[in-house]
């Protein structure tokens, strides 16, 4: 099973996972996807803490990137391939999904591409509340394009912490705005405030449902 959900981040994120049907039923051969806001790589975590409470969980944890990583930290994990795509293996049976790839997954195809601006930011919290890198750069969309065009501009499903521009009110990413426009996707999933669906774009909004994909 394939299962995503939306933020985890804070001292007790998993809290709500635990009590959740759809997490309860899966094993370690099932993954759960979480979209951005993972606690273990947020800034200033206990990361052997945290690292505890998600292999405490009955699945395996998949995550992308957002606004509350401390990617320093992520940086230090180094990438290595896996179902078609980079990865960084935090701890077993928990593993960071890099931007831009194209991953092969159940017999399904899956774009992912984490990433997200932090609102009013300034100087002052450069490196500690924000980082650089969590913007999505031309170079992440670069890699996004050569893999979907080996692809065949084609993806089951796409993983984005962000949502593209235009999708849900102001704001949102224009990178995902083009990345939308180009892929025929089937379903797109974002990490958002609220459980929403948006029929128009074959999109849902994320927060805390968590989703069987099958």
């Amino acid at each position: 099973m394939i299962a995503v959900t939306g933020s985890t981040v804070g001292e007790n994120g998993t809290a709500r996972l635990l009590k959740d049907e759809t997490v309860l039923s899966m094993s370690k051969s099932d993954q759960l996807i979480i979209l951005g806001g993972c606690g273990i790589t947020e800034a200033r975590a206990d990361v052997d803490a945290r690292v505890k409470q998600y292999r405490d969980l009955p699945c395996s944890v998949l995550f992308i990137d957002g606004s509350t990583d401390d990617y320093d930290l992520l940086a230090e994990y180094p990438f290595f391939p896996w179902n078609g795509g980079k990865t960084r293996n935090i701890s077993r049976g928990i593993t960071y999904l890099a931007r831009g790839q194209l991953f092969s997954l159940g017999g399904r195809s899956l774009l992912t591409m984490g990433g997200a601006p932090t609102p009013g930011r300034d100087d002052t919290g450069k490196y500690y509340t924000w980082w650089p890198e969590q913007d999505i750069s031309p170079e992440d969309e670069k890699e996004a394009e050569l893999n979907l065009l080996e692809g065949g501009w084609r993806a089951d499903y796409v993983f984005t912490s962000d949502r593209p521009r235009g999708w849900g009110g102001p704001g949102g990413s224009e990178v995902l705005e083009r990345l939308a426009f180009q892929t025929d996707y089937g379903s797109w999933f974002f990490a958002g405030p609220e459980d929403r669906e948006f029929p128009d774009y074959r999109a849902v909004q994320v927060c805390d449902k968590v989703i069987s994909l099958g």
